[in-house]
């Protein structure tokens, strides 16, 4: 009994269990929805600031494909279930806002197109 309760407490508080809590919690409720726009090869806005919770959709409006992805150039990281997706002329990616702090993402493979969000709590 004594070591069910700290392993209990412990499995909940790990990166996994606190970022599926959350991501639970913010599908209960509906928030805003933050737009940018990949055109002419321009981020638009270059840095989005939202809360948590709140919904990211990235656009390509350009006459080619895309790769975005998260993070630095060379070192990716996974934003709601995320690390890089290609998308076509007209196509989007969706993420839900759920993980707290400024998060850069880019084209793979044109680093001029580049931007940032910033998630607070």
């Amino acid at each position: 009994m004594l070591a069910t309760i700290p392993l209990g407490i412990w499995v909940t508080h790990t990166a996994t269990a606190m970022t599926g809590n959350t991501k639970a919690r913010c599908e209960s409720v509906a928030q805003p929805v933050h737009t940018v726009i990949v055109k002419n090869g321009i981020v638009s806005p270059a840095h989005t600031v939202a809360k948590q919770c709140d919904t990211l959709t990235i656009i390509n409006e350009d006459d080619r494909i895309r790769l975005m992805a998260f993070g630095p150039h060379d070192n990716h990281i996974s934003y709601d279930g995320i690390s890089e997706r290609a998308l076509g002329p007209g196509q989007s990616l969706t993420v839900k806002l759920i993980r707290v702090g400024t998060f850069p993402f880019h084209d793979h493979e044109d680093s001029n197109v580049a931007g940032a969000f910033t998630v607070s709590d």
